[in-house]
Formats: structure tokens, sequence, C-alpha cells
């Protein structure tokens, strides 16, 4: 009997863990479809401006991905007053990501439209 409850509660906790990939999966896969063209617009037109980015054409990056919270902004988790706590640890962010000589990537915040880069 003990092997039958076992067997149930591990089929269980797979199927909590599959439905919960396929959601984040197919989520991820529609913001992606619905945000990209603007992402890579944002991306395109702050990189024209002087000192922001080295120049990358965000046209046609074919790499993107959705994360949530901008792990460049400078938060601790337990300082739940600063104002930029939603930025860093709430707002998805649409990363766009351009090999080169150094990969850029151009986080796009799908709440407030601001996009931030950085090079690894």
């Amino acid at each position: 009997m003990r092997i039958i409850v076992l067997g149930f509660a591990v089929l269980a906790c797979l199927k909590v863990w599959t439905q919960d990939r396929l959601y984040r999966t197919v989520m991820s896969d529609v913001l992606i479809q619905a945000y990209r063209e603007r992402a890579q617009q944002v991306c395109q037109k702050e990189v024209t401006k002087p000192a922001k980015s080295p120049s990358t054409s965000w046209a046609a990056v074919p790499a993107a991905e959705i994360v949530i919270g901008n792990p460049h902004a400078s938060v601790a988790i337990w300082d739940v007053d600063n104002p930029l706590w939603d930025v860093r640890y709430r707002h998805p962010h649409i990363v766009l990501t351009a090999a080169g000589n150094a990969k850029t990537t151009c986080a796009y915040d799908l709440v407030v439209g601001l996009v931030s880069f950085s090079t690894r």
C-alpha cells in the first residue's frame, strides 16, 4: 500500500512540474512574440545615443529570452522600500543578446519600457 501511495505522490509531483514548465515556456514564447519588435526598436534607438552601448544592430538579433527582474539593478532583497525593488525583482524583461567580440545584452523592461545595456 505504501508503494502505491508513494507512486501516486511521485506522479502528482511530475504532473505539477510538467504543467509549470509548459506554462512558463508558453508564456515566455508569447511575451517574446508580442514585445520582441518593440524591444528591438527601443534598443536600436538607445544605441544611437552617444556613450550608451557599443555599435550593435539590434534589428536582427536571434537570441531573446524572458527574465524576471533586472540583475544589474543594485537593490538588496530585504530593501523593499527602495523604489527600484520592483524593477530588480518583479518586472519582466526581454533580454536581447548580440554575439560579437563581447557579448552585449539589451534588457527591455516590459512594464516601464526602458532599456539597460550590459557587456559580459
